[in-house]
């Protein structure tokens, strides 16, 4: 506004929020010639300007700069009609008298009568117009002394720059506010407690060390016992960053310092971010989180530091560093962080942490779960900004969670990016309880004696599978969460000869079921299809699932998933039954003996065959895969077997040989002795027929060895 004896306004703060290019502002203002209404201006400028129709803000200070070049003339006003209707209003008034007629002192009286008090403070004189550049810099200084917290002490740069507000907490004390501009950047956090006085809480108000430091950068309360301190980051302090941790002295009742922990990597912004955990929810801080956003390696950029709390001496131990995926050297890892809630349903609360650099600036949100006593080191989910259909810059610079938003009781997840924030929902978690039986739980003898029999096609047992779905987290979903298992089933993973088989499908079968919160069980019968040549070895019973979750009426298509420590993979052993005595453990006793059927010398060229005849006898229990091993030399080769004689109805032998090559000097065949069970009191004589090569050179003596053995 300029004035002479007439009074124009050339823009009010409404123009100047639309356009706030000073050039184009003044461009067309020229300098009005006159009388000097200095009075009547003042209040013109108090009732017509300093107004919320002329986009005045009530709460903001209001600061009155008058310049003028003579003493108020022609004025029906007086300043004692003018100057209480603005110290009423609350405004800060500056004088600046310029050139000589400001020289006597009637002059100067009447600027200490328009300014502030004290008026040396608030008065400057200047010989013209272009002297002004010179008294900017002091006026500016004064002016930031108004705009910083309140302090109208303009002797120096304290809380002038404060920048009060640049990081908030709601604490259990109040309200805590970030000023990191206070004390030449050296900054500092206000808590509005009770007692109406805030109390300021800083390193130091004298020292240099800490200038530029920014203290109140981050904050966060910890608490243990109902005591409460604050961890506060100061990401500048030494370029290298400092966490500073205050505690309130309870003799004395003030905030002091307790104890600090500094970065390690220049330019790293160690403490830019903090995040107090809460493990199991107790009220009691478990972990601070201290983020390194700009922390670089090669392969990754930024870091987060997982520290325990040292309760009796209010410590910080840092135990770990979190990092996101390799690859990412520029991706700002750390640079916002938040408790999320227990959203994968095992009693520990979780945290997100945001990369809002990675993937080309598209940004990244990582969620690691909690565990006792600390985080998992690796991540257990990263959520690509790139995937939203908006392709969204810096998803992940900012996070807020572990409130139930969308009202089924779970916690979500709120996640900043340019321009928008985008909810996260957690989904119901299901953990899936398997079990395996068998009815019988042995195959009983009976099921496998084969009498010689190849096929038998007898029923071993039953197996009862049973799947119980129960809810990890806690919901308001009721009864309405249901889901799909889609699983299979194989008899004797990994062998090649099959033992065993279901009803009709062979030794796999698959299908699905539908289910609700609930346990389910289903029953297949298993069969021998052939004699089993191994009754010492248990059929594995092998079960695989996967579990999709169906939507969810009214959540709009929300599903629960499978808990992500589930094991997918189950078996059940099914042993063969041992008719072996109380104590289960089978004792045979071995009696072997052979000879060569009679013959004492054998004439390479006129002898063809050579006649081993065994006598085997089980003088104990049960024997179970009993085999009978020649060795011989390579110039003999296994023909045949034949039974001679037994004290059991049936009894078989069957006889194979080692595949050997041209190298080799010794052969070996096996005979399997009435499989699988050579029972107790059982004998058996047999004769083994070997050819005898026309070519062979054995020497005058042919030596051959026989064993038995289960």
């Amino acid at each position: 506004m300029q004035y002479s004896h007439r009074i124009r306004e050339h823009f009010d703060f409404f123009r100047y929020q639309r356009n706030r290019d000073p050039d184009r502002l003044l461009k067309s203002v020229t300098q009005l010639k006159g009388a000097t209404h200095t009075a009547s201006a003042i209040r013109d400028v108090v009732r017509e300007l300093f107004t919320s129709w002329k986009g005045a803000r009530e709460e903001a200070t209001k600061i009155l700069i008058v310049i003028t070049d003579g003493e108020k003339y022609g004025d029906p006003r007086n300043y004692s009609d003018v100057i209480p209707e603005a110290e009423r209003a609350g405004i800060i008034r500056y004088a600046i008298g310029v050139g000589d007629a400001f020289s006597s002192k009637a002059a100067q009286q009447e600027l200490r009568e328009i300014a502030s008090a004290p008026a040396d403070q608030h008065v400057f004189r200047v010989d013209n117009f272009d002297a002004l550049q010179g008294i900017q810099n002091q006026l500016q200084e004064k002016i930031f002394a108004i705009e910083g917290t309140q302090s109208q002490s303009g002797s120096s740069f304290q809380l002038e720059m404060s920048q009060e507000g640049f990081c908030s907490l709601l604490s259990p004390d109040g309200p805590v506010l970030g000023a990191v501009g206070a004390y030449d950047w050296s900054g500092g956090i206000y808590l509005y407690g009770s007692s109406g006085t805030p109390s300021f809480m800083n390193v130091s108000r004298t020292t240099t060390e800490m200038n530029d430091a920014y203290l109140g950068y981050s904050s966060q309360v910890i608490t243990a016992n109902g005591q409460n301190s604050y961890v506060v980051g100061a990401p500048r302090y030494q370029h290298i960053g400092k966490v500073v941790l205050f505690s309130r002295d309870i003799k004395a009742g003030e905030w002091t310092f307790r104890s600090e922990l500094e970065g390690e990597q220049i330019g790293s912004y160690f403490g830019g971010t903090l995040c107090a955990v809460d493990l199991n929810r107790d009220g009691n801080t478990d972990l601070v989180l201290i983020g390194a956003p700009m922390y670089h390696t090669p392969l990754n950029g930024g870091q987060v530091h997982v520290c325990l709390i040292n309760w009796p001496g209010v410590m910080l131990i840092c135990t770990k560093t979190l990092q996101g995926k390799m690859g990412q050297a520029l991706g700002r890892f750390g640079a916002s962080m938040s408790e999320i809630g227990d959203i994968s349903g095992d009693g520990q609360t979780d945290v997100a942490i945001g990369a809002p650099m990675e993937d080309d600036n598209h940004g990244a949100l990582y969620i690691f779960h909690g565990e006792k006593g600390g985080l998992s080191s690796q991540y257990t989910q990263r959520i690509e900004g790139a995937q939203f259909p908006s392709r969204l810059p810096y998803f992940g610079q900012a996070i807020s969670g572990g409130t139930d938003l969308t009202g089924d009781g779970l916690p979500d997840i709120a996640v900043g990016a340019q321009g928008q924030v985008l909810l996260l929902r957690s989904r119901p978690v299901l953990r899936v309880g398997v079990s395996i039986s068998f009815r019988p739980p042995t195959i009983p003898t009976s099921a496998f004696d084969c009498q010689e029999q190849e096929q038998l096609n007898k029923e071993a047992s039953k197996a009862e599978i049973c799947f119980t779905i129960t809810k990890s987290t806690k919901d308001s979903l009721g009864n309405r969460i249901s889901s799909t298992i889609r699983y299979s089933l194989t008899l004797d993973p990994g062998r090649r000869k099959i033992r065993a088989a279901f009803d009709s499908t062979g030794s796999v079968l698959s299908k699905e079921l539908k289910f609700g919160i609930e346990k389910k069980c289903e029953t297949y019968l298993i069969r021998l299809p052939f004699c089993p040549e191994d009754t010492l070895t248990p059929i594995i019973l092998r079960l695989n699932y996967t579990l999709t979750g169906e939507p969810i009426d009214t959540t709009d298509g929300l599903r629960p998933i499978l808990s992500e420590d589930s094991a997918l993979v189950s078996a059940g052993s099914l042993p063969f039954e041992k008719d072996c005595g109380a104590d289960k453990v089978c004792t045979d006793e071995l009696h072997i003996s052979f000879n060569f059927s009679g013959m004492s010398t054998l004439v390479v060229g006129v002898t063809p065959e050579l006649n081993i005849t065994v006598s085997i006898q089980n003088r104990g229990e049960n024997s179970y895969s009993t085999t009978v091993r020649f060795s011989y030399p390579s110039a003999l080769s296994y023909r045949r077997v034949l039974l001679l004689q037994s004290n059991r109805r049936t009894m078989a032998i069957k006889c194979s040989s080692a595949v050997s090559s041209e190298e080799q000097t010794q052969r070996n065949s096996t005979c399997h002795i009435n499989p699988p069970i050579f029972w107790s009191g059982a004998e058996a004589v047999f004769l083994a027929t070997f050819d005898v090569s026309s070519e062979a050179d054995l020497g005058d003596r042919l030596e051959m060895m026989v064993s038995a053995s289960r």
